[in-house]
C-alpha cells in the first residue's frame, strides 16, 4: 500500500480548498470551457465537476476508490491514450511524486493537443528539475505552488 492509499480517506479534507483554487486558476489561464481534459495524478478527482469532459488517471487505487468521476488506474510515465487525444492535460501538485518526471512530461506533451498546466509545490526538492524540463512554459507563482502553463 502506498502513501496515498493510506491517506485517501482524509485527503479531500486536507487539500480541497487549496486544490480547487489552483484548478480555477488553471481554468481561467487556459480558458477551459468544453474541452476534453485529462488530469494526470488526479487523486480523488474531487474537482472533476469543474470540467464538462473529464478523465483522470492515478496510480493510487485508494485515492481512485474515493471518486465517482471518470478515472482509470495507471502511471503518468505510460499514459494509455493515443497521441493528441486530449484538448487539455493538467497535473495538479502531483508531478513531484512521479517516478520519472521527464518521461511523464513527455507523455503529457504526447497526449495533449495544445494546452497543458502542471503545478508543483514550491518547497519540492524536484522543483529545479521541473523548471528545467518546463522552461518553455509560462510560470505563475501561487501561494504554495508554481503553476506552469503552455497554451
Amino acid at each position: 500500500m502506498n502513501y496515498y492509499d493510506q491517506i485517501s480517506e482524509g485527503y479531500n479534507n486536507l487539500h480541497k480548498e487549496e486544490q480547487i483554487k489552483k484548478v480555477n486558476e488553471i481554468i481561467d489561464e487556459l480558458s477551459i470551457t468544453n474541452e476534453r481534459v485529462l488530469d494526470v495524478g488526479c487523486g480523488t478527482a474531487f474537482y472533476s465537476y469543474l470540467f464538462k469532459d473529464y478523465t483522470g488517471i492515478d496510480n493510487s487505487k485508494g485515492m481512485l476508490s474515493k471518486t465517482e468521476a471518470n478515472v482509470i488506474h495507471g502511471e503518468a510515465e505510460s499514459l494509455p491514450f493515443e497521441d493528441k487525444s486530449f484538448d487539455v492535460v493538467i497535473s495538479v501538485t502531483a508531478i513531484q511524486n512521479f517516478t520519472n518526471i521527464e518521461k511523464a512530461i513527455k507523455e503529457i506533451r504526447r497526449v495533449a493537443k495544445n494546452k497543458i498546466a502542471i503545478s508543483i509545490l514550491k518547497r519540492s526538492k524536484k522543483l529545479k528539475e521541473v523548471e528545467t524540463l518546463l522552461k518553455d512554459f509560462k510560470k505563475i507563482e501561487e501561494d504554495k505552488d508554481i503553476i506552469f502553463i503552455l497554451s
